[in-house]
């Protein structure tokens, strides 16, 4: 969804006029509910038949111009679905499955294919096709972060009366394939101590996680690596990130947040064969790929190259 929210932009600003609504589920909800670009958000889980017949039945009295599908779904129901929505145009993605893809089943006035070289925001603006803005800017946003950002505030306040600077380290994946081995996120959170010892290193983790997280800060033994505060609210999150200068993580989600800020970000990413869909939008990033789609490991020395390379700029 951080990735997504050029889209609003863009179209508002090439049709002021434009009433622009988003579907979203109970997961992603909260980062678009305060666009301004947007008149409306209208949750949409899936919670069986009835329930998404009944969002069918309200998306459809709104007769609308275009409905861009961005889901790489290919399901009957979720086509059905599209289609009983009575879109003037129904443009998204050319999903094969069942020997054919999306593009012939007639439904769809524009398809697109999603290359796996190509970052997907880029792919979502051409799914827009005959809509499409000029003069695109591809920088992400986040709203309202304010609102939940007095603690971040607080913490970090703290921390900048001893520290120079503060380096955010996430170690949680998306997935278990993506989480970073707590030996090697200790190590990292040493060496940036050791190398950095006028910054604090904060290690982040997601709520239920606590216990793991202040394994690595021991681990780590170093007075300026310490614990983020608990987080609850991605915003929460979002609003400790724009405190740091480096970001760490191999979660595309704080990095999409770090890049929302133009922070610099090292990130881990599995070699998933479309691992360029979710690159950073920021200015100052490195990439530390793996060779498989697990991260088992990774190459300390080229890391620390890396973070070097980032803090000097």
């Amino acid at each position: 969804m951080i990735v997504s929210t050029p889209l609003f932009r863009e179209l508002k600003a090439a049709w002021p006029d434009a009433v622009i609504d988003v579907v979203a589920s109970s997961v992603n909800l909260d980062i678009v509910r305060d666009c301004p670009h947007v008149r409306q958000t209208i949750l949409w889980d899936r919670r069986g038949v009835w329930n998404s017949l009944r969002i069918v039945r309200r998306l459809r009295r709104e007769r609308y111009d275009l409905i861009l599908s961005m889901s790489l779904r290919f399901s009957p129901a979720f086509q059905l679905y599209l289609k009983m929505l009575g879109a003037r145009h129904l443009h998204g993605p050319r999903v094969a499955k069942y020997g054919t893809h999306t593009g012939n089943l007639g439904m769809y006035d524009h398809t697109i294919e999603y290359p796996s070289d190509r970052h997907i925001l880029a792919t979502y603006f051409e799914s827009l096709g005959d809509f499409k803005p000029t003069n695109i800017d591809y920088r992400y946003e986040l709203y309202n972060v304010d609102a939940y950002a007095n603690q971040a505030r607080t913490f970090a306040a703290g921390l900048k009366q001893r520290y120079a600077g503060l380096v955010c380290v996430n170690y949680q994946g998306s997935g278990a394939n993506r989480v970073l081995p707590q030996d090697d996120t200790e190590a990292l959170c040493r060496q940036l101590a050791d190398r950095y010892p006028d910054h604090a290193v904060i290690v982040l983790y997601p709520p239920g996680d606590r216990e793991r997280a202040a394994a690595v800060v021991a681990g780590s033994a170093r007075a300026n690596v310490m614990l983020s505060f608990a987080t609850t609210h991605v915003l929460e999150l979002a609003a400790l990130v724009r405190e740091c200068d480096l970001v760490v993580s191999p979660d595309t989600a704080v990095i999409h947040i770090a890049s929302v800020y133009n922070k610099k970000v090292l990130g881990f990413y599995v070699n998933s064969g479309n691992h360029r869909w979710f690159y950073p939008m920021c200015d100052r990033f490195r990439i530390m790929l793996s060779p498989t789609d697990r991260i088992t490991a990774i190459d300390r020395k080229a890391a620390f190259a890396a973070i070097d390379e980032l803090m000097a700029v």
